[in-house]
């Protein structure tokens, strides 16, 4: 058995010892044609399916990687998120804790008022 090469097509079943010239008619012949262009429409549709599949593959693969950017942006605006929530509870926080707590400054600089003019009182009266 041997292989006849047309172009890209293989055709393992044809034998070359029984093919006669002579007795060749046209059915045969067109027999032969139909086979190769269906192998060639078989081969083409093969070729454009990897094609597509190359194709689909990159798409998927930009895709995925518009989706991490994503996922990196969304994590780093809940990031930012929870600082600006944690300072801004804070400061709410200190606010309160001021507003509530009583100044003890002012009645402490008062009694230091109170004391200086006490002492100086006394040592008026001693020069005197």
């Amino acid at each position: 058995m041997s292989k006849l090469n047309l172009g890209n097509i293989n055709l393992d079943k044809l034998n070359m010892d029984r093919l006669n010239f002579d007795n060749l008619n046209f059915d045969k012949v067109t027999d032969i044609i139909k086979t190769i262009k269906a192998q060639e429409e078989a081969t083409l549709e093969k070729a454009n399916d990897v094609i597509n599949a190359v194709k689909v593959g990159e798409i998927l693969k930009k895709k995925n990687e518009i989706e991490k950017e994503e996922k990196k942006k969304t994590n780093i605006w809940i990031i930012v998120s929870i600082i600006v929530f944690i300072a801004v509870f804070a400061a709410v926080v200190i606010g309160l804790y001021y507003y509530f707590t009583p100044d003890y400054l002012d009645d402490f600089d008062d009694e230091i008022d109170d004391e200086d003019e006490f002492e100086d009182d006394f040592f008026e009266e001693e020069d005197n």
